[in-house]
């Protein structure tokens, strides 16, 4: 019996909609034994990614043996390695010129969260941010997700379908902004090299950088509107617009294409 719209629609929401209710009773779980602090709060992320991540899984393995959406083409280390610099140092870009916006001071929920995320110890930081909650979400987001957009839509409107879920589930407006850019390009990664692990590499490069400015003091200087602020994060842009390029030039022909 044909799919209806609605039936389809539900097979992108759902696999969301569980992630967030097991990632919510772990979560809740976790309070009432190890506290609700800041300082315990991205434990509770990681362990709460790592709850989720069999359940994404088993959806991300069954579209793979469906065949559903990107297939997977021959594995490339130099174009994922290219893959994880274009976006770590976009992510870099994104949040310098968000910094010098207005948009961080009237953020309340931001700054809520930024307190929070970057509160605990930094091993939770790493294993966290830059390693469980990467992968919970590129199976979510792009495994799952986008593939399923893309069979319903078609390749460029699930691509910026995709990348808006992504950007509102992240329920501030400066995240939201930061994620709808990064998700954009990771689902981009996904659909020009059909290897789901252009995009993993990605988005831990992205987490990894903004850790690593948070807790060091890296590159502080260029959060400024100033000459030098300005002219890194123009030149940084360059960068990664190169790195894109080439890896634009490196993957040509070896995408999924478009669907349907």
């Amino acid at each position: 019996m044909k799919k209806t719209i609605s039936f389809k629609i539900w097979q992108i929401f759902y696999p969301i909609g569980i992630y967030y209710v097991v990632s919510a009773l772990v979560f809740f779980a976790l309070e009432s034994m190890i506290g609700n602090s800041d300082e315990t709060y991205m434990l509770r992320q990681l362990l709460c990614a790592a709850a989720t991540i069999p359940f994404l899984l088993s959806f991300y393995r069954e579209d793979e043996k469906m065949a559903v959406g990107v297939v997977e083409k021959k594995k490339d280390v130099v174009s994922l390695l290219l893959a994880a610099l274009t976006v770590g140092t976009s992510g870099i870009v994104v949040n310098n010129v968000i910094a010098m916006t207005p948009l961080m001071r009237i953020s309340a929920g931001f700054s809520t969260a930024n307190e929070a995320f970057f509160g605990g110890h930094i091993l939770y930081e790493l294993l966290g941010s830059c390693f469980f909650i990467p992968i919970a979400e590129e199976l979510l987001f792009r495994g799952v997700v986008y593939r399923r957009l893309r069979v319903l839509l078609g390749v460029r409107p699930a691509l910026a379908a995709s990348a808006l879920l992504f950007g509102l589930v992240h329920a501030n407006v400066v995240q939201f902004v930061y994620a709808g850019i990064i998700g954009f390009l990771l689902a981009y990664l996904l659909e020009r090299t059909g290897n789901f692990l252009a995009p993993v590499l990605g988005h831990i490069a992205a987490n990894l950088a903004a850790v690593v400015r948070q807790e060091t003091g890296w590159l502080a200087f260029s959060y400024e509107r100033t000459a030098a602020g300005i002219g890194f994060t123009v030149g940084l842009c360059a960068l990664a617009v190169a790195m894109s390029v080439l890896f634009f030039k490196r993957t040509k022909g070896d995408g999924g294409g478009e669907n349907g």
